[in-house]
Order: C-alpha cells, then sequence, then structure tokens
C-alpha cells in the first residue's frame, strides 16, 4: 500500500495535533481525500492516539519504526510519498537517517525544526542526492519559519509584477501574537545552547544557511542592520528582536539565493517583534537575554527543568491551542526609483482560523506543506533540499489561504 503522507513522530505533541488535522480535515465533504499512515516506536502508543482522533481515522494504519534504525526508515520511505517528520526535540540527533531513507527512495520529507546547524548538514549531505532522486527535502515547515519566509516571497513577487524589479530591503515584524510553549520546543533550545553541533556556525553567521557559493548581502545579523531594539522605517513601528528571528532570517536568505536572486541580489533581510517603543524594546531584550543566560548556565537550567518547564511531550492546553493567534506583515523597498522614490510592497500572513502558531496552526502550515508534495508535486520545486518558499512558493500560499489562514498583498 502507498500513503499520500505518513506522520512519522505522531505521538509528539505537534505529532498529535498533524493526526487531528488530517482526521478533521477527512470529514470535510470538499476536499480531495488523502491516504495516510502514524509512524512511531511505540504500537501501543499510537493506538491510543489513534483511539482519541474523529471516528473517520479508525482506520487509519499504524506502522511501527525506530528512527535509528535505517532500513525501518527506508522500508516506510518506500511505502509513502511524503514522511512528515515530528520526532524531533531536537532533530539534530534524530533526523538526519528520515532525510536518508526520503533522498534514496524519492520519497518527499517535512519537518518543523528550527535547527539551522541541522538544516545546513542535511543539505550538505543529501541535496545531491535529492536532486538525483527527485525526492523534496523541507526543513522549517511550521511557525518556523513559514510565515516570515512565504511573506518576503508575496512581496517580492508583487514587486517584480508592479514594478520589474527586486527588493533592496525586506523587513518582517511579528505585530501581535499569542503563543503557548511546549517541552519539545525549550528541549531543543536547550540542546542548541549546550551541545557541540555539526555546522554551529549556521546558526551565528547571518549567512549560514546559504547553498555553496551563495553570495552574500549586507547583513550583519537577524535585524539586518541590528539586533538592538530600533525603528523599522518600513513597517513605521519600534522593534525587538524576536527568539524566532534565528533560523527564520537564514530561511528567507536561503530562499533568495536558491530563487537565483529573485528577491533581489543586494537584499538586506531582518526581522522584529513590534513593541511599543524603546523603553519596551529595551526591557523585553533585556529579559530575552536573561532567559537564554538561564537556560545555557547548568544550576539555573537544572532548576528549571525540574521545578518550571514541560517535559518534552508537554504542551499548551487545549483553550491555548484555539485561541491562539498571530500577524507578520513584511515590507519590501524597491532597489530603483519610480518617480522619484524607491516603491514599496507589503504582505500579511495571519494564523486566521488557525489557533496557536507554535503548535495547532504549526500542525496545519506541516501537513498543508506536505500535501503540497503528495497532492500537487509537479507545482513544486524537482528535488533538493529546498526552503518552504523555494520549494512550495505560490502552491503553498494557495493550500494556506485555503485552509482557513489568511495569507495577502496589501493594496
Amino acid at each position: 500500500m502507498t500513503f499520500d503522507v505518513v506522520v512519522l513522530g505522531a505521538t509528539g505533541f505537534t505529532g498529535r495535533l498533524a493526526c487531528e488535522y488530517l482526521a478533521q480535515r477527512a470529514q470535510k465533504g470538499d476536499v480531495k481525500p488523502v491516504s495516510w499512515a502514524m509512524a512511531g516506536r511505540d504500537l501501543q502508543k499510537l493506538e491510543g492516539i489513534k483511539g482519541e482522533l474523529p471516528e473517520v481515522a479508525k482506520e487509519v494504519p499504524l506502522l511501527k519504526v525506530d528512527v535509528k534504525k535505517i532500513e525501518e526508515l527506508k522500508e516506510i520511505a518506500k511505502k509513502a510519498k511524503v514522511i512528515l517528520n515530528f520526532a524531533g526535540s531536537p532533530y539534530a540527533d534524530k533526523a538526519l537517517p528520515v532525510v536518508e531513507a526520503c533522498a534514496s527512495n524519492g520519497c518527499c520529507y517535512v519537518d518543523i525544526t528550527g535547527e539551522a546547524p541541522f538544516a545546513k548538514t542535511s543539505a550538505e549531505l543529501y541535496d545531491a542526492k535529492a536532486k538525483e532522486t527527485k525526492s523534496l527535502i523541507l526543513h522549517m515547515c511550521g511557525f518556523d519559519s513559514i510565515p516570515c519566509d512565504i511573506a518576503a516571497f508575496m512581496v517580492a513577487k508583487e514587486m517584480r509584477k508592479r514594478y520589474g524589479m527586486g527588493c533592496s530591503k525586506i523587513r518582517a515584524a511579528v505585530l501581535k501574537t499569542s503563543v503557548g510553549v511546549s517541552g519539545g520546543t525549550i528541549y531543543s533550545g536547550i540542546h542548541m545552547l549546550t551541545t557541540d553541533q555539526e555546522n554551529a556556525e549556521a546558526w551565528k553567521d547571518p549567512y549560514g544557511m546559504d547553498p555553496p557559493g551563495g553570495l552574500r548581502g549586507p547583513d550583519r545579523c537577524d535585524g539586518g542592520d541590528t539586533n538592538l531594539p530600533r525603528w523599522d522605517e518600513l513597517n513605521e513601528r519600534w522593534v525587538m528582536m524576536s527568539p524566532l528571528s534565528n533560523p527564520s532570517v537564514r530561511t528567507v536568505r536561503r530562499s533568495n539565493a536558491l530563487m537565483g536572486y529573485e528577491y533581489g541580489q543586494g537584499l538586506s533581510y531582518g526581522e522584529g517583534m513590534a513593541v511599543p517603543g524603546p523603553v519596551s524594546g529595551w526591557l523585553g531584550t533585556t529579559a530575552m537575554g536573561m532567559v537564554v543566560l538561564s537556560l545555557a548556565l547548568f544550576p539555573t537550567r537544572w532548576a528549571l527543568q525540574r521545578w518550571v518547564l514541560p517535559a518534552p511531550g508537554q504542551g499548551p492546553s487545549r483553550k491555548t491551542l484555539e485561541e491562539g493567534y498571530f500577524t507578520v506583515r513584511t515590507v519590501g523597498r524597491g532597489e530603483k526609483e519610480v518617480d522619484g522614490k524607491n516603491p514599496t510592497v507589503a504582505a500579511q500572513v495571519q494564523s486566521g482560523s488557525g489557533g496557536d502558531p507554535g503548535y495547532k496552526c504549526t500542525a496545519l502550515m506541516a501537513v498543508e506543506s506536505a500535501l503540497c508534495c503528495a497532492l500537487q508535486r509537479s507545482a513544486c520545486a524537482e528535488g533538493g533540499v529546498h526552503t518552504p518558499a523555494s520549494g512550495l512558493g505560490q502552491t503553498l500560499v494557495d493550500r494556506l489561504n485555503d485552509a482557513g489562514m489568511k495569507l495577502f498583498v496589501e493594496p
């Protein structure tokens, strides 16, 4: 039997939400049917998760697979069009065999990692093989980093359409957000802070995820010009550095490189989180720095893990999942003047009915990314290790809008 999508890591917090989304999707009469399966190490746990899903999922197959056993993974890859991988926390020490299995067998791969070093290593090891087998490998397909990556794609595309030019500068601002936190996300962050990793420079170098031979632009940091609180003249508001910017900005810069610098060869790209003014920006930056320091130092990290932080597999309440939201606004400035000034184009990506950005809406974005590959393969990039924008582009924009999110270019 061949499956459109196999959900690997279905017993994890976001993996369970992805299974819920697929089951709820199947209840709608106006969508194309999808054949899917749940995969993981423990069939009993998988059975328990399936028992909590809508009745329409009662016949969904369960597949036993250990992510550390490459032969088992290859057998799954032979049966699937796409493996949607949630077996991370972190991905760095679990996911490379899954990528290998997919790249070797022409199966597409989607995950929600925010780990830039892992994504860099994946590209170095498996991009050539994936191109050969036409396997599309997609990292960063959740809140890290679809909203900003796709918004930049929309801005650059519209700039070309309206004015026939690329962008000299693009700035993204998270205007509003309400997001819960899970143990898996926290433990991935701790792993990056405390463990020696291959390609660790990828999260320090502003262009650390660029492909070989990439043309570096002017950016020195995640904010483009500076990581300090600053006035964003394109979004016309104060911003501070977003805790999610590290993988996101590198993903956007990689998208531009993979698409032949369609956004602009000398592009400066940066992100920030909107704040009421400079004082709140400095207070927020200081607080964020103290949290990072607390997680980096063993005594405070141990205390937080023991008494405060959720464990892997734990996450926000159902109320938080349903009521969460986000809005990302991205503005691009044209490379050349028109009637004496450089034109601007703005786009927004909103959660819409998607819910909590880090989990419920992340599950939606990841599933829809996988369905791009499973159901609309000819509309996606041919193969290789890609970003959401370079691999899926307008196909993903359309699917996310159809799924209840709101993605649009401002008039």
